[in-house]
């Protein structure tokens, strides 16, 4: 996904690797799944991608890869 249009108009680039726009979660509990490991490509391969707009900065968060619709939030200010 070298693109995403978020809600308020922005397009996102996302193809520079690694991206300004790209962020990686993990729960506490995957997070101790992996202690002593040092196996980057799977750890990375459990993180949930989330995307920030950097106009809006809404989140769409990937739970389950690019495949599927992410949840996304909006700042409530």
């Amino acid at each position: 996904m070298p693109k995403l249009k978020c809600k308020c108009g922005e397009v996102i680039d996302l193809s520079g690797i690694p991206s300004p726009n790209q962020y990686l979660i993990i729960s506490d509990i995957e997070f101790d799944e992996f202690e002593g490991s040092v196996d980057s490509e799977f750890i990375y391969s459990k993180m949930k991608i989330v995307v920030s707009c950097p106009h809006c900065k809404r989140l769409y968060i990937y739970f389950d890869g690019f495949d599927n619709a992410p949840l996304i939030y909006k700042v409530d200010i």
